[in-house]
């Protein structure tokens, strides 16, 4: 039950620690975001070596998350529970999603380095604006 409750306080962590970082979604790539933001030819240029320059770091980082929660669910899914060898797959998931969110979170703020103050407005506005239309689907509301 100790285990369970580990787990759940953990991943309610994280999902928090994740949703408080504003404007965290490939605005980038988002034809009517990217547009909205009127960025000069250098800025465009810019952002694409920096996402170029993070893709393969964050490629490993989400993977690594998935296979930790892939041998999470194993251990959830077994028959009895073995607390040590949880605790080594919690241990290994807390890691990568640490790096996981550090990676992302240093590509985020280079992104931020590119834009202007009202670019970046812009840009945690359209965030907002689309978390509002994901609890709208979900009908989940805090």
């Amino acid at each position: 039950m100790k285990q369970k409750i580990t787990v759940l306080a953990f991943l309610l962590l994280s999902w928090t620690a994740f949703a408080q970082n504003r404007a965290n979604f490939a605005w980038w790539n988002n034809p009517v975001v990217a547009g909205s933001l009127n960025l000069s030819p250098a800025q465009r240029q810019q952002i694409r070596q920096i996402v170029h320059s993070y893709r393969d770091r964050l490629i490993d980082a989400r993977s690594n998350v998935q296979k930790a929660e892939g041998e999470l669910q194993d251990v959830l899914n077994a028959e009895q529970v073995d607390e040590r060898q949880s605790q080594v797959v919690i241990d290994r998931l807390a890691r990568a999603r640490g790096e996981s969110v550090r990676v992302l979170t240093e590509m985020s703020v280079r992104l931020r380095s590119v834009l202007t103050y009202d670019q970046w407005r812009e840009v945690v506005k359209r965030w907002n604006t689309q978390q509002r239309g994901k609890r709208a689907e979900t009908g989940y509301e805090p």
